[in-house]
């Protein structure tokens, strides 16, 4: 080993966090635990506030430029929107995995600090520098993170609440800024309001469009890497990585009625030796069209390595399985592939099939239906076994 290279401790650590950067990016959180970072974030907002207006308290040299009960009623909404967002964080955690808060939890907590900030916005003045900035970002940040009907549903009820307060305010309805005794001619000035909508509305709207652009092409390039990293590139099936995220979402949605089909194209090494890798590579497309043909649109088919592929049958007992194993397995012996010559090549397969069962994770299935895939071999290959728990060979070594 090279004396200046780093020791295999130090390597491993920086793998370890690389993993951890690439796998725990914000953008890839799921809605709800990114509801939980929005709410700590507006919690710390509401600290900062709450500070404020108590520094302020304490400082009597500083009362003639506030209006004291109002400072004091707002710090007490302060306290309240505070307690509101920290509360709201245990439900978006305990019920994370469960689809109706997905959907519900959402809304409210973006809502929720929506009128928080909405509320405090008028307070301070709604053509305010932090009012304004606060608002962008908001809607910028919040069009990354979160779905636009979720944004959108917040943003629009918003910016009418802000825009009815500065026309109100102008008209002398409702005071400008009230926790501030700072009003002055300027801000109920018509040539001042105009001037200030003139230079405010196309910025914000451009930079709105733009960003829209923006996020479009961003969305759709990551639905585009992300499809993918899911598909094998040669039979356009799911490949290993996400047939494991479709197991586990078996396992959070405590599903009990599928069964797990494991198949192994028989011989596939004589047809690469004898017939070259392309009509290999044909054979393993044309059998993933055989599968994706033979099953249901709400089955899974993916290949799991190599020449073996598998099926997710939902909604599956014994009798169904058997069934969509065995007519898979005929319209794979039933193809019709060449070699260049124009020497037929015969394709088989061996299936392996396992039954769910409460008291088993998928990934005990998994190897259940690999050793019933092992017996379909073993008992002379292009044929359709079942796991039993009889007359499981113990030790053995798959045929090739």
């Amino acid at each position: 080993m090279n004396k200046n290279s780093p020791p295999q401790e130090v390597l491993d650590k920086h793998r370890i966090t690389k993993f951890l950067i690439e796998n725990e990016a914000i953008m890839n959180w799921n809605i709800l635990k990114k509801c939980i970072l929005m709410l700590i974030l507006g919690a710390a907002v509401h600290v900062t506030w709450i500070i404020w207006k108590v520094s302020v308290l304490l400082m009597p040299n500083l009362w003639q430029w506030v209006d004291l009960p109002l400072l004091k009623f707002q710090l007490g909404l302060n306290v309240v929107f505070l307690v509101l967002m920290l509360l709201l964080i245990y439900p978006c955690y305990a019920w994370k995995d469960r689809r109706w808060a997905q959907v519900v939890l959402p809304y409210i907590s973006v809502g929720l600090f929506v009128v928080s900030l909405c509320r405090d916005g008028y307070v301070v003045g709604v053509l305010s520098p932090a009012t304004m900035t606060a608002y962008v970002s908001l809607v910028t940040v919040g069009l990354v993170l979160f779905p636009r009907a979720i944004v959108y549903s917040a943003f629009l009820p918003a910016t009418a609440y802000l825009t009815g307060c500065m026309f109100l305010s102008q008209w002398g309805y409702i005071p400008y800024s009230p926790v501030f005794h700072i009003t002055s001619y300027y801000f109920n000035n018509d040539f001042w309001l105009i001037s200030m909508a003139f230079f405010i509305a196309p910025i914000l709207i451009t930079c709105l469009v733009l960003f829209e652009i923006l996020l479009s092409q961003w969305r759709y390039r990551e639905r585009l890497i992300k499809k993918l990293s899911q598909i094998d590139p040669l039979t356009n099936l799911f490949n290993r990585r996400q047939i494991n995220q479709c197991l586990d979402q078996i396992v959070q949605e405590h599903e009990q009625n599928y069964a797990l089909v494991l198949l192994d194209l028989d011989h596939f090494k004589f047809i690469n030796d004898d017939y070259g890798h392309h009509k290999g590579d044909e054979t393993l497309v044309r059998v993933a069209e055989v599968l994706n043909m033979h099953l249901r649109d709400s089955d899974v088919v993916g290949r799991f390595g190599g020449e073996e592929f598998i099926l997710i049958l939902h909604k599956s007992n014994l009798e169904q399985a058997t069934q969509a194993a065995e007519r898979c397995r005929s319209a794979i012996q039933a193809l019709e592939i060449y070699s260049d010559d124009g020497e037929k090549i015969h394709v088989t397969a061996s299936f392996g099939i396992a039954i769910s069962h409460a008291e088993l994770r998928p990934q005990q299935l998994l190897s259940q239906a690999d050793k019933a895939l092992y017996e379909a071999k073993a008992s002379g290959r292009n044929r359709v076994k079942t796991f039993t728990l009889k007359a499981q060979p113990d030790t053995a070594t798959a045929p090739l």
